[in-house]
């Protein structure tokens, strides 16, 4: 709750603290769906790949979670991708939240 006595600078600081909160409830909640379904099929843009779960971490202060491209035979663009891309991929909190949620729908 935020009083009349308040300066801007411990608003601020508030204003941080619930943001960082929020933060962390998001990666808590995206680390349980992760744990739950750690494997993913993305079709990027040099064919379709399997991609497992890595770790959650903050790069350039965005939420991002990192995934590991597994080298799978049924995925014939494995190596197409590992040349190309790489074998990391990160997305972004509403990006894996809509993957999840088409996988879930699917």
């Amino acid at each position: 709750m935020i009083s009349k006595n308040m300066n801007l600078n411990e608003i601020k600081k508030l204003e941080e603290s619930k943001k960082l909160l929020d933060s962390v409830k998001n990666a808590e909640y995206i680390s349980e769906l992760c744990k739950d379904a750690p494997d993913i099929t993305l079709n990027t843009q040099c064919g379709v790949g399997k991609y497992s779960f890595v770790k959650i971490a903050y790069k350039e202060g965005q939420l991002v979670i990192e995934f590991k491209l597994v080298v799978d035979e049924r995925f014939q663009d494995t190596q197409k991708i590992l040349y190309n891309i790489g074998d990391k991929c990160f997305l972004t909190a509403p990006q894996f939240i809509y993957i999840y949620r088409y996988l879930a729908e699917a």
